[in-house]
């Protein structure tokens, strides 16, 4: 130490006895060896809490794609559902022929029946000229 620097010391520090000074020259090193651990742990919990940052932000937009991904497979469900309810409700909407609704299924005779006579058949006209094709069956028409 030079002859300035011992006279500042001791310019700054006048009325402490030497065993004054080192203790707290000695309180003053453990305080900021205190503050350096205080850092050391402060920057270890920071990267600590950057990475954990850093596997929520990656967590999120998983999510976020899993999102989108479940909310277009929740709109093709919606699309399909009223296809499906628009069907069912067509289907229970068209009624059966007067012929079909008034047969008891107990009452169908058990011998085989013409197709003319079938209940099931609707009224049929009967054949007047068999050798008479419709201009609707004729594929030469």
């Amino acid at each position: 130490m030079s002859i300035a620097q011992d006279l500042r010391t001791r310019a700054r520090h006048r009325g402490l006895t030497p065993w004054q000074l080192i203790q707290k020259i000695g309180r003053l090193e453990r305080e900021a060896d205190s503050t350096a651990c205080q850092l050391v742990a402060m920057a270890t919990e920071i990267d600590g809490l950057r990475r954990e940052r850093n596997e929520l932000e990656a967590q999120l937009d998983d999510a976020g794609i899993d999102l989108s991904g479940a909310l277009e497979d929740l709109r093709a469900a919606e699309v399909e559902l009223r296809e499906l309810r628009a069907f069912k409700a067509n289907t229970t909407a068209v009624s059966a022929p007067a012929s079909t609704r008034d047969i008891d299924p107990g009452d169908q005779p058990t011998a085989p029946v013409p197709l003319w006579k079938a209940p099931i058949a609707g009224p049929v006209q009967p054949v007047r000229d068999p050798g008479h094709v419709p201009s609707w069956a004729n594929p030469a028409a």
